[in-house]
């Protein structure tokens, strides 16, 4: 969701010239000569009065009029009933409906904008087995994710979130940082990790395309961060969760860890409302007092589900923001995996609107339909809305 500038009115700009022009004008009776007004169809107005009115004045020529409009964008995957993409529809073919009314869609295409993605990693004891395969993949992200003008970071978590390598378009330090990454500890803060890369990738610039992909059991043990924050943050953010889950036996998925203290988060990712909201106790209730609602959502194999019943906590993540989560990572299956992601990020189509249901704080579920019959259609769930407050006078 992108903020879109308050503009005023032109027609109560226009009156207000003409207000500031009926003061000024001159005692002998003449008219006084100005431009011709393009919305009144030719009242004469004056560009410049002879005296200034002082700004103590001015709230009683003309009341302030603002007006808020909310440009909110979702990425849209579409497949078909054999998961493969689909690259040939135009934004004709497709409806976007907001809280239940229809939209018009602003802009279409396809995605094309530079992706920045933070990659983050189970580095617990559970998974030391597992982190080599992980080694060798920054060239595949380099190579078929980023491109040219992609960044990326790794954020690995366990007892404590560390961030192993900062967002960067440096190829080389990418596959550093993941050829480097060891196990420590038995923690497993995968909310505080989430959270942290959110933080990091709410710096970038707007029209970036914001993905996090998870290599993770999907479980959290010891986090300060709630799952409903990561959701709120996450689709205010416009940021998609990709997840790569992993099952390494039965033993180690009963194994429990031992019970943590917490300890505070970094300044950096506490919580937060939409981006371009004006924080304040009005913004911050409408906004994390409003419950979360179930939605459908659409997992690897296609099938819907309920996201009350999502497997996982990633699972539940990447049906909220429209990513997906596949339930095992596997040495023969992970390349496969991310490759398939990758190709997803650039074969979305990117629609945007403006919607007019803004009457109504909290959150607004999202849903986008194609005329195509046999397609399957993934969006990110919704966005939560607060409005601003309004401006002191």
């Amino acid at each position: 969701m992108r903020d879109v500038t308050a503009a005023r009115v032109p027609l109560i700009c226009a009156l207000t010239l003409v207000m500031a022009g009926l003061t000024s004008a001159p005692a002998d009776g003449q008219a006084p000569s100005g431009s011709q007004d393009s919305v009144t169809g030719g009242a004469p107005v004056i560009t410049s009065p002879k005296k200034p009115l002082p700004d103590k004045e001015l709230p009683q020529q003309a009341a302030k009029i603002h007006v808020e409009s909310l440009l909110v964008t979702a990425p849209v995957t579409v497949i078909d009933s054999h998961g493969n993409f689909i690259y040939d529809l135009d934004e004709k073919d497709f409806r976007v409906i907001d809280d239940g009314v229809r939209q018009r869609i602003e802009t279409f295409g396809v995605a094309m904008n530079p992706v920045s993605v933070v990659i983050v990693v189970e580095a617990n004891d559970t998974v030391a087995g597992l982190l080599p395969q992980l080694h060798p993949l920054g060239s595949l992200f380099s190579n078929l994710m980023l491109g040219d003008k992609g960044t990326a970071a790794v954020v690995a978590y366990s007892d404590r979130v560390e961030v192993a390598q900062d967002l960067s378009s440096d190829g080389d330090l990418l596959s550093k940082a993941l050829g480097s990454l060891k196990s420590e500890g038995n923690g497993s803060r995968l909310n505080d990790a989430l959270l942290r890369a959110i933080a990091m990738l709410e710096a970038r610039p707007k029209g970036d395309q914001r993905v996090i992909v998870a290599f993770s059991d999907g479980r959290d043990h010891g986090s300060e961060t709630k799952s409903d924050d990561i959701v709120r943050r996450a689709t205010g953010s416009e940021v998609t969760i990709y997840g790569l889950g992993f099952n390494p036996g039965e033993a180690l998925w009963r194994q429990k860890p031992p019970e943590e203290q917490p300890s505070p988060l970094d300044t950096n990712v506490t919580r937060s409302g939409p981006p371009g909201a004006i924080q304040g106790p009005a913004t911050a209730e409408s906004i994390y007092e409003t419950p979360i609602p179930p939605v459908p959502i659409i997992i690897a194999s296609g099938e819907i589900i309920r996201s009350t019943v999502a497997s996982s906590l990633l699972e539940f993540y990447a049906g909220y923001t429209g990513g997906v989560f596949h339930k095992h990572w596997s040495k023969g299956a992970l390349q496969e995996q991310l490759s398939k992601i990758a190709t997803e990020i650039h074969s979305q189509y990117d629609l945007a609107y403006k919607p007019d249901t803004l009457g109504k704080p909290g959150f607004h579920r999202i849903e986008v339909e194609v005329d195509r019959p046999g397609l399957k259609v993934r969006t990110r769930a919704g966005y939560f809305y607060a409005p601003k407050p309004a401006e002191p006078k």
